[in-house]
């Protein structure tokens, strides 16, 4: 099962938002370790936001278009949710 990652980690908002990715990335290592959801392991898609919301949109898009990803974890700061959010719902996909 893939999710997508999406923060800034470049930008100004990166110093703020890797904390949050690795805090991510450390809990779905904890859910693999002892067998991942339902017998499947999570693979995270770990993308960069670059701190620009129309960054955020373009690589949502990506993710929920090209890679699949029905899941998405990210989008810290207003901008970049308000950005991503017509592409999640239009992918009846999850933020």
């Amino acid at each position: 099962m893939q999710i997508g990652i999406l923060h800034s980690l470049s930008g100004a908002m990166a110093s703020r938002e890797m904390p949050l990715r690795d805090a991510e990335l450390f809990a779905i290592a904890e859910i693999n370790q002892v067998g991942g959801i339902a017998g499947e392991l999570i693979e995270p898609i770990v993308v960069d936001g670059a701190s620009d919301p129309q960054e955020f949109a373009r690589q949502a898009q990506q993710l929920v278009h090209q890679e699949g990803i029905t899941t998405l974890f990210g989008c810290w700061t207003s901008a970049s949710r308000k950005a991503v959010l017509p592409i999640i719902e239009a992918a009846d996909a999850l933020l």
